[in-house]
């Protein structure tokens, strides 16, 4: 008999009903909406994290561009006077600088640290680093008797606008052929 009831089961066409089929569509699409917005999330992640070290990566390459040049500079000055801080500073870079001669301007403009050609924040300019936030990153301390004279530099940045995203570097540059105080 079990023969017979074996061959009556495979024979037996009925399917599933309506409602079986409706109750696993309706578990599949949660699970499967579940898995998609995990990925989405990552995807988003990843892109935000490509998008901060973008930034980060291009404010490292501004600052050390304007430690290349301010090494070389032979004077220093802000934009408007003083000693700091200041929106932007004015190098003098002397004739022996194999990369630029005269004078060269970086000022914090527009919300980016920009490099000029000339002694004002005008003109034509070149953008190193975007989403800067500090207004005035340029000091000049007062040289002590003897030394060189340096340029700090105080920058913030947050490429993405939330709170925790942003970014500072700080460095204390020397003119290494400014003259001695």
């Amino acid at each position: 008999m079990s023969r017979l009831r074996r061959r009556l089961d495979l024979a037996d066409e009925r399917g599933v009903t309506l409602v079986e089929l409706l109750v696993v569509c309706a578990t599949l699409g949660i699970v499967m909406a579940g898995v998609v917005n995990i990925f989405a999330s990552g995807a988003r992640a990843g892109a935000d994290a490509d998008g901060r070290f973008q930034a980060q990566q291009n404010a490292r390459l501004g600052v050390e561009r304007l430690q290349y040049e301010a090494r070389c500079a032979s004077g220093a000055s802000l934009v408007g006077g003083g000693s700091g801080p200041a929106a932007g500073v004015v190098l003098t870079l002397p004739a022996i600088c194999s990369h630029a001669s005269g004078t060269i301007t970086w000022c914090v403009s527009a919300g980016a640290l920009r490099r000029y050609v000339g002694a004002a924040c005008t003109g034509a300019s070149q953008p190193y680093v975007s989403a800067v936030t500090s207004a005035a990153p340029f000091s000049l301390p007062a040289a002590v008797s003897g030394s060189l004279p340096q340029l700090q530099v105080a920058l913030s940045a947050n490429a993405t606008g939330r709170a925790g995203d942003g970014f500072s570097l700080a460095d204390t540059i020397t003119l290494r052929n400014a003259p001695r105080a």
